[in-house]
């Protein structure tokens, strides 16, 4: 029976259907050779009996009945729920959507259910190259202002104009510390931001933060505003590897989600006032309302309470470098970035300079030369104004 003495499904139905009128037999043997059981064998002969041929088609497996099946009403607050979050710019995924209507007081489905009537709506597109969760590797600090990660971000106005965020997080909690708007952030500012969300949350044992020249001068050989500041304060300032943005991706995300709920009011910000006004309204709802999926689904004011804050230590000295270099014929010392001038008494002779912070020691002959703080910015460091001595020019 069938092409190429192949059996098909329907062959061996009819096979059971017709050997109901035919003598000897052997049922068992059929059902071996065809790989059935006696049940299935009997079920395709009583249909034939029943239905006739109609009786042999394959039929659906849905049960007639599904009593824990969403209904329609449910899965409507489900896609109300996702196009309401998504609408405001927060994060709107089967878990976050749980915890909304959990918390209204709706008898809710698990997430995978969610996920599964999203995807029936047209609300899940496929990403099959996106990383796993399972392949990240993840760090934090054990209690909160034991690291603060700050980093900055740009925003477009309506009227075309680029301004800047000042974003601060707390690593342990996820607390937005400070959220500020500026037309551009200094190392001044970035201090001023630092030390108003200190008054209100208290200092932090360290901050985080990329390799930017507002936060740290580090690549540079010398210490920046901000630095100085954090180590008068007893913080230490950690800093991620060069083009290594994962190190502070705790702000990073939180700028993610930032972006996305001010685009959802970009029509209203026009001025660094009204950005102001809305990173104040995003950062109240995102530390006392907003479920964080990585701290349990919980606010951050909740986990930044349960738990003793960590403080800074005492004073930190800077780390002190020597560089050894030759005095130019002009009088001056190159020391990265900055040039020393020494005077061209000093040209040809070897200097050893001590970088401490923001001050550097010079020493020719290992007699003390010149001493003086580095202005960071200013390249040429002049000597001092001295009476009877035309000032030096740049």
């Amino acid at each position: 029976m069938g092409m190429a003495g192949k059996v098909t499904p329907m062959d061996v139905r009819l096979l059971a259907a017709v050997t109901g009128s035919l003598e000897g037999v052997n049922v068992s043997e059929v059902c071996r050779v065809h790989g059935i059981s006696r049940k299935t064998f009997y079920k395709w002969r009583h249909r034939f009996e029943v239905e006739g041929l109609a009786g042999l088609e394959e039929r659906s497996r849905r049960p007639l009945r599904s009593p824990r099946r969403v209904g329609d009403e449910l899965e409507d607050l489900i896609v109300e729920c996702r196009k309401r979050l998504a609408e405001d710019g927060w994060d709107a995924g089967p878990a976050t959507i749980r915890w909304y209507l959990a918390r209204s007081g709706v008898l809710v489905p698990s997430e995978a259910t969610i996920w599964r009537i999203l995807v029936r709506r047209g609300f899940v597109l496929p990403e099959p190259r996106k990383r796993p969760r399972s392949s990240w590797q993840r760090f934090e600090s054990a209690a909160p202002n034991e690291c603060w990660q700050i980093d900055a971000t740009h925003w477009e106005l309506v009227s075309g104009e680029t301004v800047e965020i000042l974003n601060i997080v707390d690593d342990h909690s996820r607390v937005l510390i400070a959220a500020r708007a500026m037309r551009t952030v200094t190392t001044h500012g970035a201090w001023e931001t630092f030390s108003a969300a200190a008054a209100v949350w208290g200092l932090p044992s360290r901050c985080l933060s990329d390799n930017g020249l507002v936060f740290t001068g580090r690549l540079q050989g010398f210490e920046v505003f901000f630095e100085t500041q954090l180590r008068a304060a007893g913080v230490l300032k950690i800093n991620s590897r060069p083009f290594h943005p994962q190190t502070c991706g705790k702000v990073e995300r939180l700028q993610q989600t930032e972006q996305r709920w001010l685009a959802a009011r970009a029509d209203h910000l026009d001025s660094v006032t009204s950005l102001q006004d809305a990173l104040d309204v995003f950062t109240h709802h995102y530390n006392h309302d907003r479920p964080h999926r990585a701290i349990g689904r919980v606010p951050p004011i909740q986990r930044f309470t349960i738990t003793a804050p960590a403080g800074p230590g005492d004073p930190l000295r800077p780390r002190q470098r020597h560089v050894h270099a030759v005095v130019a014929a002009s009088g001056r010392v190159e020391v990265r970035p900055f040039q020393i001038s020494l005077g061209v008494r000093y040209a040809g002779q070897p200097a050893v300079i001590v970088i401490d912070g923001h001050h550097a020691t010079v020493f020719i002959d290992g007699q003390l030369v010149r001493h003086l703080e580095l202005d960071p910015n200013r390249r040429f460091q002049a000597l001092h104004h001295q009476p009877g001595r035309p000032r030096t020019t740049q």
